[in-house]
């Protein structure tokens, strides 16, 4: 390695401050992208609506899709900042460039043939996943091709959440979290200037822009990465690459634990006789409302604070490692709980706002509302367990979360089972929740255990008083339902409601002394002087 070459030492930053703004720029990032895919979504539907090019497109996506949630952005990423972090937190970080650069070797490798692999197989894979697509040689024939220029995908997103690994190592955030938002613009941006029209041919040009949106996400954080001293140069050994391996595997389990609680979810939610028509439909409306306030802040803290807990684990401050662990949980807390109060109360309107038009009736509204409430009830569980799982794999400890997690999976089978009868639709939602919060409290148990440190009774008074701020918010939302009507049930009238939702969620905490009000501010408002009322 060259000499002139930067060594990435390890800065004594406060580490609160950091993962906030850190938070604050992934969550920046990630609106920034939930706004795109709607709009992707609308010009895809307008040109190609429910077509056999619509249909071939979505099975041949979904394949590398999956792999990308397998093997690319989150378990690599996962298995790389910790041994990276411990790197660049010994040795004055000597060893930090090696490592990554014996890493890229294994990770350019491994998801080049498994990019390669896709391409010549593309026919069986699609024939597995879309038997029903063998009735209609045409539509099997557009897919099978789709699939064969959509596969490589998946190395060039295993190679972008390898770089953002490295970046998120040395505490860079923003370039890193903008990859999903480019794909989704060079998607849009084929479909306004080049696709004419459902046809083949104009399908065919979409799937060859998913390929081109890959390719600038993984552009444009190689700058970045040699500003601080990355250079293309390939090694195989390294000490870290086995210690990355070993983290990766059940990463990878843990991923794959996900898929099947969906797939069973998706299962169970399709027996019409016991859940009623239009459950897989009204679970998939709700679960995607969950899942954004989840992924702007709940996955958001969990990515951008793990590079600390590494750092921390790694030099073994195991005080600083607490309680950065209990600040970033409690600033889940402050923004997680009232959203999930809001999900409840305003669900209605929220349901019927953004999908009640066309075939979604009113009936759909009141299916996604009821599913959308049982979610909701689980919201902060699952996001704080993906802070904690965070904290495991600072910890290279990959296997606890894994096992917990599947023991869930298999708990959230037995309640749906038993919940499905009595409560239908509500049951399967409510199983995933119970499931969620019973999974949080082990992480936390085990996690408790590990540092022999406590960690759930020390979040009582603060998530107590959060709740009781965001209690007083969701009163506030029942006598906005009640003042506003129908007009409720308007852009305008919604808007308006949350807005004033919210301004009484802040003047509660303010009142009820939350010191995490202090760190919004500075994160959101860092202009503002609010007084100081959390002594």
């Amino acid at each position: 390695m060259a000499t002139t070459q930067c060594q990435p030492e390890a800065k004594a930053v406060p580490a609160a401050g950091r993962i906030a703004r850190s938070t604050g720029v992934i969550a920046l990032t990630t609106a920034l992208s939930r706004v795109l895919g709607v709009i992707r979504d609308q010009l895809f539907a307008n040109y190609f609506g429910t077509s056999i090019a619509a249909e071939a497109f979505v099975v041949a996506f979904r394949l590398p899709n999956m792999l990308r949630d397998l093997v690319g952005e989150g378990a690599v990423t996962s298995a790389i900042v910790p041994v990276l972090s411990r790197y660049r937190a010994k040795n004055k970080g000597e060893e930090f460039w090696p490592a990554s650069q014996a890493l890229l070797g294994r990770v350019l490798v491994a998801l080049g043939v498994i990019g390669l692999l896709g391409v010549f197989l593309a026919e069986p894979f699609v024939r597995l996943t879309a038997p029903g697509f063998a009735a209609d040689p045409e539509k099997l024939r557009l897919t099978i091709r789709l699939t064969r220029i959509l596969f490589p995908f998946i190395t060039l997103v295993g190679l972008w959440a390898y770089f953002m690994g490295v970046l998120n190592s040395l505490q860079r955030f923003a370039v890193p979290s903008l990859g999903s938002a480019i794909l989704n613009m060079a998607m849009i941006a084929s479909l306004i200037w080049f696709v004419r029209g459902g046809s083949t041919e104009g399908v065919v040009i979409q799937a060859w822009s998913v390929l081109v949106g890959g390719l600038l996400q993984l552009a444009v954080q190689i700058p970045p990465a040699m500003r601080l001293g990355f250079r293309w140069r390939l090694r195989w050994r390294h000490p870290g690459v086995t210690e990355a391996l070993r983290l990766l595997g059940p990463r990878v389990l843990g991923s794959a634990v996900y898929q099947v609680n969906v797939l069973i979810d998706t299962a169970l939610a399709s027996m019409t006789a016991i859940v009623g028509l239009g459950a897989v439909s009204a679970l998939y409306y709700a679960s995607r409302l969950v899942q954004l306030p989840m992924a702007l802040f709940g996955t958001a803290s969990a990515q951008a604070s793990l590079p600390a807990l590494s750092d921390q684990a790694a030099r073994e401050d195991w005080g600083a490692f607490r309680n950065t662990l209990l600040g970033v949980i409690r600033m889940v807390g402050f923004v997680i709980l009232p959203s999930a109060v809001g999900l409840i109360v305003l669900g209605g309107p929220i349901v019927s706002v953004l999908f009640e038009r066309g075939a979604f009736d009113r009936h759909s509204t009141l299916m996604t509302t009821q599913a959308l409430a049982c979610y909701a009830l689980g919201l902060w569980a699952y996001s704080a367990s993906k802070v904690v799982t965070g904290a495991f794999y600072a910890l290279h400890d990959t296997r606890t979360p894994v096992r917990l997690a599947a023991e869930a999976v298999a708990i959230n089978f037995v309640l749906s089972l038993l919940l499905m009868g009595p409560l239908k639709l509500a049951g399967l939602a409510l199983a995933a929740s119970f499931s969620n919060i019973l999974n949080a409290h082990r992480l936390l148990r085990r996690l408790e255990a590990r540092l022999a440190q406590p960690l759930i009774r020390p979040l009582y008074a603060p998530l107590g008083r959060i709740g009781a701020a965001a209690l007083v918010m969701g009163g506030a939302c029942v006598g906005l339902r009640m003042a506003f009507g129908d007009g409720i049930r308007t852009i305008l009238g919604l808007s308006a409601a949350l807005g004033m939702s919210g301004l009484v969620y802040l003047l509660s905490v303010w009142a009820f002394r939350v010191p995490e009000l202090a760190t919004f501010q500075r994160w959101v408002l860092p202009k503002w002087n609010l007084p100081n009322r959390t002594r």
